[in-house]
């Protein structure tokens, strides 16, 4: 979830290239950033996994999220941790217990189940997500969806595809995100729906995936965030932003090969303002030209 696994196209290895993509608007990401840097004051003794879920289940409620996120951290170490049945049982019990446990601690404990990656853990993450109600706070939602995508497995994708109607702005984007992840082509009906959402970024994500599964129906979308006039007035994004918006529409116009966006490209590449979005550009029409 962050700008350096965006990763430069490679022939023969096109669907490889999404895997970087931003979930606009970061939410995730910024989430993770802010919340990081006031942990870091927090994390001056080494704990233990074991450690950590004895902190989360005796602590103090407001300090059960900050354990919750620092388990997380340690489960995605490489090397030397034990990812033992007896800690992913732990940490399953934690973000079933809705009574007892808050929304923001669960959310990290579903991120920290991921960290697994056994089957016992995915299948635990498909049905607490099927258990999910209006009731639910969206944010848990959220990072629970994409705990699941990390997985990447096709058989979470209907789980995931329920999100596309939620009521939550935010669940919708991440949804439609990890939908392109799965690789499941049975939810590219659900995404061509969401192409209409009445949320942009549902819309650009929705797109993004759709190309992730070498599907053009929503190549209209891809056009419209690769114009930089519609996205500095009627967006009204920053250049970051724009940036953003047009590297990643680029290239996904390079995994579904769409001609009719090749003046479109051979004029960004060659007049943008932005170095990124003109080599992002080049790189697709050369993509495109092999």
């Amino acid at each position: 979830m962050n700008e350096s696994l965006v990763s430069e196209l490679v022939p023969n290895t096109k669907r490889k290239v999404f895997f970087g993509l931003f979930v606009f608007p970061m939410l995730i990401a910024v989430t993770m950033a802010i919340l990081l840097s006031g942990i870091v004051l927090l994390t001056h003794e080494d704990e233990t996994p074991e450690s950590l879920i004895t902190a989360i289940k005796t602590g103090a409620p407001s300090k059960r999220w900050q354990k919750a996120f620092e388990l997380s951290n340690e489960l995605n170490r490489e090397g030397g941790l034990l990812r033992s049945a007896g800690i992913m049982n732990e940490v399953i019990h934690v973000l079933n217990d809705k009574e007892h446990y808050d929304a923001k601690t669960r959310a990290y404990m579903a991120m920290a189940l991921s960290r697994f990656q056994n089957p016992d853990a995915e299948q635990a993450l498909r049905k607490t997500l099927g258990n999910v109600d209006n009731s639910e706070d969206p944010k848990f939602t959220l990072f629970a969806v994409w705990a699941l995508g990390n997985f990447k497995n096709p058989d979470s994708a209907q789980t995931v595809a329920q999100f596309l109607q939620s009521e939550h702005d935010d669940v919708r984007k991440t949804a439609a995100y990890v939908l392109g992840a799965l690789n499941d082509q049975k939810v590219i009906p659900a995404l061509e729906h969401a192409l209409e959402d009445s949320v942009i970024d549902v819309r650009w994500n929705a797109a993004l995936s759709l190309a992730r599964l070498g599907n053009a129906s929503g190549v209209e979308v891809l056009l419209q965030m690769l114009d930089r006039d519609r996205l500095q007035q009627v967006q009204q994004l920053n250049e970051a932003e724009i940036e953003r918006a047009m590297v990643n529409a680029a290239r996904a116009l390079s995994l579904i090969r769409y001609p009719e966006a090749g003046p479109i490209l051979k004029t960004i590449s060659e007049a943008d303002p932005n170095l990124k979005v003109r080599e992002a550009a080049r790189a697709t029409l050369q993509q495109n030209s092999n």
